[in-house]
This record gives structure tokens, sequence and C-alpha cells, in this order.
């Protein structure tokens, strides 16, 4: 503001000065009239191009303030300058041209005093300095005239310059104002950036986070868009952590995750890493890479964090498995691509554990395979639809059945018969598993008790069901309510349902105990910490997986593996049930390491409700003597 009003202040004067000289030129000495007044008139004019300049290109504080300095010297000195030069006009001419003379003293120092209200001490000078020698000179020229204009002009001068001094504390209160709201705002804005960096920053590894790394996809989709550009996302799971978290805690877990994401950062600088939560990181993978390229640089990533990791106390050896979906054949949008790339970590982890999986067509006809279950599910008359099978569990001596595992059908109008493995996992994602498992129970319980003897039906759970406190209520109801007894029914886990949260498992397993129900591990042998489950765990029975069956005839450690097993039963006091027996050899060779029970399409493949009854209404009565001694 004060530096558009400086070159109006010059401009006056300079107009003024020619005003003054032209009716002087011809009544004084040219270098009185004449040259005086150009030079006068030439530092006004450079001072105004000066200061036109300086707001043009802007100037620090500190420049400022040389500048207002000199602006209070120029002021004394120029304000002194063009008063004596006025006043040596005075006894040239008439007296028109003498109240010329005394007009533009009196007017050009007030209007430069106006100009100069936001600088003080500037005005001040030039009052002392050239309205001061004016209105001395006139008030002792004499004339009655020239005293009272001498008189008025210091009068309206002392007025001006309270006006201005009243103005400028003011002026100053209202800079000062907007000092300390400029100084407010840029706290403000600040504290804004550090509360958008915590909002978009994970506070363990320091990495971005899974908002963060949506904006971000967002942005390169927003770059990508009419252009030939490509990118990857990526989706990368750790495998083990879980029992590195359980076994060493969480303080060790939690240095594990700063590792990982320490050597995630150690990658190409093109690369955006971000932790989405829990054991989860996304990437976001530029360039135009190739399919082969791209697989190329997903196994180095799986192969970076399959290195062992030295933390404070051991060792951790884990793994990473990864999805990657490239864009634009992947989808087009960060949902798309997000939800493909997701579901590649899901295939993975079931197919190909450890390592990196691209977004195919493939892929890309089962996720809409899966989006059919899903709406089919969700329309469907669970109650009608669903159905059990029982595939039976014999002695292995002499063959006769002991019970029966329960297994879940489904029929669907619209996609006929759908895999187990296929509708259980679309059910789990839309949240229907436990209204499922509901249903399935109690059709189990209602076939079960059809049956003649005290045959057992095992019924599988999974992790969504021994999750949920409210659901386990729903169970313990069923089973209450039913009428065959709560000791004819086992209550089947495996160890990966057991891995999300032991702690809840246990407590869920001790109360179906309280049922007078049993429990029995699924798939033993396979899992990491399957000797500690049985240890902690209120468990009843082991079902020996099938992986050792395949080839026990021949192969000298899945025997051992076996006999190990059983005798680890006969030790605790369990029952121990060998699954996937499917050939007269296999069973001979089970025989000969010891007593058990077994099952597999060798005795009976999965039969339903009806045909299991027959099944059993067949076999002689004398062998539900033997089961029972058995």
């Amino acid at each position: 503001m004060f530096s558009k009003q400086i070159p109006i202040m010059y401009t006056m004067v300079v107009v003024n000065t020619i005003a003054l000289a032209y009716t002087h030129a011809s009544l004084t000495p040219a270098w009185l009239g004449i040259y005086i007044p150009a030079v006068l008139v030439s530092i006004a004019v450079l001072r105004t191009f000066r200061y036109w300049r300086v707001g043009k290109i802007g100037i620090s504080a500190q420049q400022a303030r040389q500048q207002l300095r000199q602006t209070i010297v120029l002021a004394g000195v120029l304000g002194s300058v063009f008063s004596f030069w006025a006043l040596a006009l005075f006894p040239y001419g008439t007296a028109q041209t003498q109240g010329h003379v005394a007009f533009f003293s009196g007017v050009t120092c007030l209007g430069i005093m106006v100009c100069l209200m936001h600088l003080r001490v500037a005005a001040f000078v030039l009052a002392v300095a050239a309205v001061g020698p004016t209105a001395i000179f006139l008030i002792f020229l004499g004339p009655s005239e020239s005293v009272a204009v001498g008189f008025n002009l210091v009068i309206v001068s002392v007025a001006v310059l309270c006006i201005l001094s009243r103005h400028s504390h003011h002026f100053g209160e209202l800079i000062s104002n907007q000092k300390e709201l400029k100084d407010t705002l840029l706290r403000a804005h600040k504290l804004s950036k550090e509360n958008e960096l915590l909002a978009n920053t994970d506070s363990l590894t320091g990495l971005a986070n899974r908002r963060r790394f949506m904006s971000e996809l967002d942005h390169r989709l927003s770059n990508a868009a009419g252009r030939d550009e490509r990118f990857a996302v990526g989706i990368l799971d750790l495998d083990g952590f879980k029992p590195v978290n359980d076994i060493y805690g969480h303080i060790a877990g939690d240095r594990l995750l700063i590792e990982v994401g320490q050597r995630l950062s150690e990658l190409d600088s093109g690369t955006f890493i971000a932790r989405l939560g829990g054991d989860e990181f996304g990437l976001i993978l530029t360039g135009d890479l190739s399919d082969t390229d791209l697989q190329s640089t997903g196994d180095r990533i799986c192969e970076m964090i399959g290195k062992p990791f030295e933390l404070d106390s051991f060792t951790a050896n884990i793994g990473g498995t990864l999805g990657l979906a490239q864009y634009p054949d992947a989808g087009t949008t960060a949902k798309e691509l997000f939800e493909h790339s997701d579901y590649l970590l899901y295939v993975a982890k079931e197919r190909s554990r450890g390592k990196a999986i691209l977004f195919s067509e493939k892929h890309r006809s089962e996720i809409q395979e899966t989006t059919g279950i899903k709406r089919c599910l969700q329309e469907a008359d669970l109650e009608k639809e669903l159905s059990v099978n029982f595939q039976f569990v014999v002695d292995s001596i002499t063959g006769v059945p002991v019970g029966a595992e329960a297994l879940a059908r489904w029929t669907s109008p619209t996609l006929g018969i759908v895999s187990p493995d296929s509708f259980i996992k679309n059910a789990e994602q839309v949240g229907m598993i436990n209204e499922i498992t509901e249903i399935l129970l109690r059709k189990s319980l209602d076939e079960a008790l059809k049956w003649p003897g005290d045959l057992f039906v095992s019924f599988n759970l999974s992790a969504h069901d021994i999750g949920s406190s409210r659901h386990i209520e729903k169970i313990c109801d069923i089973v209450k309510n039913s009428e065959l007894p709560a000791e004819r029914l086992t209550f089947e886990i495996t160890e990966t349902s057991l891995l999300l949260d032991l702690e809840r498992a246990n407590s869920t397993l001790h109360r179906l105990k309280g049922l007078g129900s049993k429990v029995a591990l699924d798939d033993f042998g396979t899992g990491y910490s399957s000797l500690s489950y049985v240890q902690k765990l209120p468990i009843d029975r082991l079902k020996i997986d099938r992986s050792f069956i395949s080839d026990l005839e021949e192969n000298r450690a899945s025997q051992a593996v076996v006999k190990t097993i059983l005798d680890l039963c006969g030790n605790l006091g369990l029952d121990c049930i060998v699954e996937g027996v499917e050939t007269a050899a296999q069973l001979a060779a089970l025989r000969d390491l010891g007593h058990m029970k077994v099952q597999g399409y060798f005795f009976s493949k999965p039969l339903p409700g009806y045909d299991a009854l027959t099944y059993l209404k067949m076999l002689p009565v004398s062998s539900w003597d033997a089961s029972l001694s058995a």
C-alpha cells in the first residue's frame, strides 16, 4: 500500500513544480526558473520509477526497511530543497505569482504529508523541513494577508499531523494484527500439514498407510488416464508372521514389521510402498513392465522377504505372498485393481504360498464365478437348498462304522451343485457363514438322531464360527435343543482357525466341551505348532492329514509320522482318525502300525442323509455289537 502512494506523491510534486516553474520562467533567471526545477523534476521522476519497479518485483523485509529510512531522509532533504526553491521565487513577479508560490508550498507540502500518512516520522520531518520555513517566511513577510496564510498553514499542518498520527497508530495496529493473523495462519497451515502427514502415515513403520495408498492409486490413475501408461498394484501378505507374534510377543512382531518396511523401502525409488494394516503391505510399481518383467519383480520381492530377519534375540524366518494386478489389463479403477490384487493374494495363499502371482483372464473368470456365487448365496433359500452328506469313519480292524463326518452341500437353482470349497469361502466373505453353519448343524443333528447305535457325528467349525461369541451361543442352543445326546457330537477345527486368536479359541472349545461334546483337531501334522495345540487346548481326537497316507505303503517317513502320532494319542488318551484311505494297500499298512479309526473312499464316499441311513441299516446287527466293543 505504501509503495503505491509514493509514486502518487512524486507525480503530484512533478506536476506542481512544472506548473510553478512555468508561471515564473519569464520572470526569473534561467538557473532559478528552468535548471533547478528541471533537476528537481528529474529526481522526482527517478524516485517514482524506482518505487514503481520495486512494486513490480518485490523486495525483502530488510530492503524495505532500508527504503523507508531513505524516504525519511529524503523527506527532509527534498522537502527543504523544494521549499527554499519556491521561496526563492517569491521576490519575482506580481502578487498573483507570489500567491501561486504560497499555494504551491502549502498545498504540495500538505499533499505530501497525506501521502506519507503510513510513515509518521517522514510526515513530521517534512512538516519541520518544508512547512516550517514556509510558514515562518510568510509570517515575517509583513502584510497581514501573508501572516494569516502563514498561521493558517501552521494550524492546518498541525491538524493534519494529529490526524496522520492517529491514522498511523491505527495502521500500525492493523499491520500488527495482520502479522499475527498471518503467523496464526502459518501455524495452522503447518499443523494441518502435520495432521495430514499423521493421517496418511503408518505410525509403526513410517510408511504410507492404507488411506495414503488409495489416494496415491487414484492419483496414478488420473495421470495414466488418456495416456499409454502402465503400472501394477500389489498386495503383499507375510507368511508365518502370526507365530512370531504369538511366540515372541507383540513387541517382537512390531519390530519385525518395521524391518519388513525398511527392506521394502530398498526397492526401486519408483515403487510406492504402504502398510495396509496388520502384516499386509501395498505396492504400486511403475514402468511399462511386461508380464515376464512383472513376474520377475514380484518373485524378487518375495525372495527379499524370505531372507532371515535378525532381530534382537532371535532370527525370524518368514515369507511373503504377493498378488499383482496391472493397469489397464486387470482393471481401470482403483476399486477393481485393489480388489483384483487382493483376490490374487487369496488365490496365491491357497495355491502358491510364498510366491508372486499375476492377474490373468483365468482369474477374471474365477472372479465372475465368485461374484455369481455370492449373489446367488444372498438370494438363496438356504433352509431348502443346503443339505448334508456324511462320510463314515470305521474301525480299522473290524471295518464297522463308528461315526461319520458331516459335509456341507449346496444345490443352487441357478448354479446347480456348487462345491463346498467355493461356497464356503464366499459365504465367509459376504458374512453368511454363521447362518449357514447353524442351518447345517441342525440338519446334521436331525439326521444323526435316526442312526442306530451310538455313532458319533463330526461337524466342522471355521475360524469365523469359533471367533464369534454370539454365534457360539446359538450353536450351544442348537445342541441343547436337539434330542441327540451332546456326547455323540464332535466339533472339528483346523489349525488355521486357531491361528487368528488362540485365547478366544481356547475359551470357545471349553464352552463346547461343557455341553458334553468332543473336540477334534483336523489335518493334524501339517501345522507349525500342532503339538502345542494338543497341549494347550481341550482336544479329544486327532485326525491325521491325508497327505501322510497317499504313499504310506512305500514311504517309511510317512509311516514313522503316523506311528508317532498313534503313540502320542495312546499316551494322551486321545482318539485317532486317519483320513484319506482309498486303497486296500493303505489300510493294510495302517493295520501294521496299530489300531485306529479310518475314513476315506475305500469304505464310503460322502452319502446324502437317506443313503447314509440305508447304508447303516444294511449292516448286520452283530456289527453294532462289534463297534460298541471297539
